[in-house]
């Protein structure tokens, strides 16, 4: 975890594990738990998040059962974990369920589906946050990556706390988290193409939907295995 005596830029990582892998597979099999070399994918995504934020990582499940299937896989004593809003579909049940445990300023929202999170990828943003903060600019509601489409990156994104507890009442059951992201006032976006050539940011933002998507994503990280 890194070190930081900048409470207005303290960052928690929010791990959205409520889905239910319906792509996946089998019924039963989450991909949560889904192996990648020695770990499970929410373990390896945990890590990832813990390396680069200020605050333990909290983890957003649908139920409670979850919650207790999931804290075997992961192998940090200090994850915490929060029960998705059950006023929300899809991710923003996870992201509106999760603020209110975190109790830092900003967190960072991400899918327990990203088998190649960067944690220089994280680092970056968490930079980015601190160099664009100051009064003259006005104050960021988010730091996103913008895709070469035009595309926003919901999913891999810096939030700041106090704006997505304002949003929450703008917005319907069904909305997604890209309608988020046009609800904030004040949304920085980062090219892709001004990465640092560093941070692999491509490989960090992708998410995985079925096991044929893990295969080929282990087989990037892992390509001996």
């Amino acid at each position: 975890m890194i070190a930081s005596t900048d409470l207005a830029h303290e960052v928690t990582g929010l791990v959205l594990a409520g889905g239910r892998s319906t792509r996946f597979g089998d019924a039963d099999e989450q991909k949560a738990v889904a192996t990648v070399g020695r770990q499970t994918l929410l373990g390896r995504v945990v890590e990832a998040v813990t390396a680069a934020t200020t605050r333990p990582p909290v983890v957003a499940v649908r139920s409670d059962d979850q919650r207790d299937a999931y804290a075997e896989a992961v192998s940090a004593s200090d994850v915490s974990f929060a029960v998705d809003d059950g006023a929300f579909d899809g991710p923003l049940a996870g992201l509106f369920g999760g603020i209110d445990t975190v109790d830092s300023q900003w967190l960072f929202c991400c899918g327990c589906d990203m088998p190649l999170l960067s944690s220089a990828a994280i680092q970056w943003l968490v930079d980015e946050l601190r160099g664009r903060s100051c009064p003259s600019e006005g104050r960021p509601d988010a730091v996103a990556i913008r895709h070469p489409d035009g595309t926003t990156e919901p999913l891999h994104t810096l939030y700041r706390r106090s704006s997505v507890a304002r949003a929450r009442a703008e917005l319907p059951r069904s909305a997604g988290p890209r309608a988020l992201l046009e609800t904030l006032d004040r949304v920085v976006t980062l090219p892709v193409e001004a990465t640092p050539p560093r941070v692999p940011i491509e490989e960090s933002t992708t998410n995985v939907n079925t096991r044929t998507d893990l295969e080929t994503a282990v087989q990037r990280l892992l390509p001996n295995q």
